[in-house]
């Protein structure tokens, strides 16, 4: 693997005894001496019909993630041994997926649009996945860097802050989608991940926009994947406990966003219900239930330290201890913030200092990826 480090903070990281702690599997893929979760799901073997019922399938997926996990911790070097079945566990999750999309159910906001026949709901995403672009990203937190990142357009929230509101929201109002963006599927995706691998890519990142709209195109693009990399999801986490299911097994990288520390908030500046409860609820499972090595994003937003970012630390230093967080001042009054004047500003030096005091007194570990 060619390894492209041009930040001296991206192997600075690494002498850290504590990120090496929480962060010492995806080590252990990046050394060679682990095997990608993904890698492990396909040698497990499943037996089912496409056109069994829907309750079956989610059955056996249970059943498949506790075989998945009781066989996770053997020695790495017999995983590699393990022989890739023509019918396997990613494989049984892809058909799962494809048939939520007929009632769709990936995201929160169950909208139950049948995307198998062109219908569309609030993510204005079909069947077929598309993305703006696919790049090795030198910008991300220190450890993940070269990262694969694949852009999705689209995106299941409504952000009137958003950073990326060009691949996410704008191009709704004024443009199709394929006139923005290159549609791809299973096997074209996994040849975009492949090529990062190539130029030295650690992790292939699935963002946007979101991949939750996608879930379908990137589990399929993990049949034909073949790298030992850590697959990353970079996302809102707005998704139901369904979809979470259908890919908790296979990810060894969770970057989610964390934005507001109470419902309300969510509902007004992203258009979602139920934010807070929803979102502690995805994180405690990728922490309890997944490979639990996680990078909280939390952006800070002026006037929102209070209601927002201290509730947020709280519940991180008391229910995801193993998690780590970067603590960002990138906060940018884009897209239509200037229509919300409490947060059309950057936030103060003042806000900033006083959400890095806090996490520093409930003992977050932030400093070396913020």
């Amino acid at each position: 693997m060619v390894f492209r480090i041009l930040r001296p903070d991206a192997s600075t990281v690494w002498n850290d005894e504590e990120i090496l702690k929480r962060f010492s599997k995806y080590r252990g893929i990046i050394d060679g001496t682990r095997l990608a979760r993904y890698l492990i799901a396909k040698s497990i073997k499943c037996n089912f019909n496409i056109i069994d019922p829907i309750e079956t399938l989610e059955g056996l997926l249970k059943e498949k993630s506790i075989e998945f996990n009781e066989i996770l911790d053997e020695d790495s070097l017999d995983l590699k041994n393990r022989v890739v079945q023509d019918s396997n566990y990613i494989t049984l999750a892809e058909t799962i997926a494809i048939k939520y999309l007929e009632k769709c159910i990936f995201c929160e906001r169950q909208c139950e649009a049948n995307r198998i026949s062109g219908e569309k709901g609030f993510c204005l995403i079909s069947k077929d996945s598309y993305i703006s672009s696919a790049f090795l990203h030198l910008g991300e937190e220190p450890m993940l860097i070269p990262s694969g990142t694949i852009f999705f357009q689209g995106c299941n929230f409504g952000c009137v802050f958003c950073q990326n509101y060009d691949i996410s929201q704008a191009w709704k109002e004024k443009k199709n989608i394929e006139d923005v963006a290159q549609k791809v599927n299973s096997l074209s995706l996994a040849g975009i991940a492949e090529k990062s691998v190539d130029k030295g890519a650690i992790n292939i990142n699935y963002v946007g926009g979101d991949p939750i709209p996608n879930i379908h195109t990137i589990i399929g693009s993990l049949k034909f994947q073949k790298s030992n990399i850590c697959q990353l999801w970079n996302s809102n986490f707005f998704l139901t406990d369904k979809a979470l299911s259908l890919i908790i097994d296979f990810i060894d990288f969770w970057l989610p966003d964390f934005k507001y520390g109470n419902n309300q908030c969510g509902k007004k500046y992203s258009g979602v219900d139920n934010y807070f409860d929803i979102i502690t609820r995805n994180h405690k499972r990728i922490h309890d239930e997944g490979s639990g090595e996680i990078c909280i994003r939390h952006l800070v937003m002026p006037n929102h330290v209070e209601c927002c970012t201290k509730p947020i630390l709280d519940y991180v230093a008391k229910v995801l201890p193993k998690a780590v967080m970067n603590i960002m001042g990138q906060f940018r009054p884009q897209w239509k913030a200037s229509e919300y004047p409490e947060i059309n500003r950057r936030p103060t030096s003042q806000e900033m200092q006083e959400a890095r005091d806090y996490a520093d007194k409930l003992g977050i570990l932030w400093k070396l990826v913020s």
